[in-house]
C-alpha cells in the first residue's frame, strides 16, 4: 500500500514538474518563434558530412575529391579558415550569441567580413534569438540565405511526455539542449531532410584537457583543426567559470547527443554515423573515414 502511495505521489509530482517545464519553451515561442518552423524540409539526395572544428576536420582537405557525393555543413568560426573556401559548404550553423554581442572581438570581426565574400549559395542557420538586424546584414550578400532554428529545450521525466517531446522535435518547436553547436547542426540537418549524416571533427574530448590552476581557474587546452591553445574558460562578462559549470555543460551536451539518437530512432529513416577518431560521443554508431569514401 505504501509503495503504491509513493508511486502515485512520484507520478503526481513528475506530472506537474513536466507541465511546469513547458513554461519556458512556451515563453520562447511567444517571444521568438511564434509556433512556426522556418526550416524548409525536403528530401535530400546527397549525404551530409557535418564538420565540427576538432582536429580531424583536416582529414577532409586530403580527400576532398572523394567527397563529391556529400553536402558539407560547417559550424561557428570555421568560416575564418581557408579550408572553408575550399570545401564550399552548403550549410553553416552558429548558435553562440557572441557573434552579435561581441562584434568588436577580432575573430568575430573576421567572421562578419568573411560572410560578405561568400560567392556560392549557402544556407546560414541561426537561432530564433538572433536579432533581425543581424539576419538582414547576412542577407545583404545575395549568396546567403538565412533560416532560423529553435534552440529551446524541454526535458520531461514521464514516458508519455518524452514521446510528446519527440513529436515536438519533429515539428521544430522544441530542441535538444543546444549547449554545443554540433547539437544544433545535427538537429537542424535532420529537419532539413537529411537521412544520412556523417560526423567528422567532433572529438568532444574536453575532459582529458581540463585542469584547475593555482588561481582556481578552469583551464582548457582548446583543440581545433587550425591549432590549439590553452585558455581560461570565461563567461560573456569575462568572468572565469567554475568547474561545476563546466561539468553541467558537458552533462547537457552528452545528454543532448543521446536525445538526438532517440530522435533518429523515432523517425526511423535517419542514420547518424560518427566517423571521428577518438571521439568521446557514445550516442551514435561508429565509423571510419574510409567508410565515407
Amino acid at each position: 500500500m505504501i509503495q503504491k502511495l509513493r508511486h502515485f505521489i512520484h507520478f503526481f509530482l513528475a506530472f506537474f514538474s513536466d507541465l511546469w517545464g513547458l513554461v519556458r519553451p512556451l515563453a520562447y515561442q511567444l517571444q521568438y518563434q511564434h509556433f512556426k518552423n522556418d526550416l524548409p524540409k525536403k528530401e535530400q539526395i546527397k549525404r551530409l558530412c557535418l564538420l565540427g572544428n576538432g582536429p580531424s576536420f583536416s582529414q577532409i582537405v586530403d580527400n576532398l575529391e572523394a567527397f563529391n557525393q556529400y553536402d558539407f555543413c560547417t559550424v561557428n568560426l570555421s568560416i575564418n579558415n581557408q579550408v572553408f573556401k575550399q570545401i564550399k559548404p552548403k550549410i553553416h550553423v552558429f548558435v553562440d550569441k557572441a557573434i552579435w554581442v561581441l562584434r568588436d572581438r577580432e575573430d568575430i570581426k573576421q567572421f562578419w567580413e568573411n560572410i560578405k565574400h561568400i560567392d556560392w549559395n549557402i544556407i546560414l542557420l541561426v537561432p530564433y534569438s538572433c536579432p533581425k538586424w543581424a539576419i538582414q546584414s547576412f542577407e545583404r550578400n545575395p549568396c546567403v540565405k538565412v533560416h532560423r532554428f529553435c534552440n529551446n529545450s524541454w526535458n520531461p521525466e514521464l514516458k508519455p511526455a518524452k514521446s510528446f517531446r519527440m513529436w515536438l522535435f519533429k515539428k521544430g518547436l522544441i530542441s535538444p539542449n543546444e549547449s554545443n553547436v554540433t547539437i544544433s547542426a545535427i538537429y537542424s540537418s535532420i529537419l532539413l531532410g537529411y537521412k544520412s549524416i556523417y560526423l567528422l571533427g567532433v572529438e568532444h574530448s574536453w575532459m582529458r584537457d581540463v585542469r584547475v590552476n593555482e588561481r582556481n581557474e578552469v583551464v582548457l587546452i582548446d583543440r581545433h583543426f587550425y591549432g590549439e591553445k590553452e585558455i581560461v574558460w570565461r563567461n560573456y562578462e569575462g568572468i572565469p567559470i567554475k568547474l561545476v559549470d563546466l561539468l553541467q555543460s558537458l552533462y547537457a551536451t552528452f545528454g543532448a547527443h543521446l536525445d538526438l539518437r532517440c530522435f533518429a530512432d523515432y523517425l526511423g529513416d535517419v542514420k547518424i554515423l560518427n566517423c571521428t577518431e577518438g571521439s568521446y560521443i557514445d550516442a551514435y554508431e561508429r565509423g571510419k573515414l574510409e567508410d565515407m569514401l
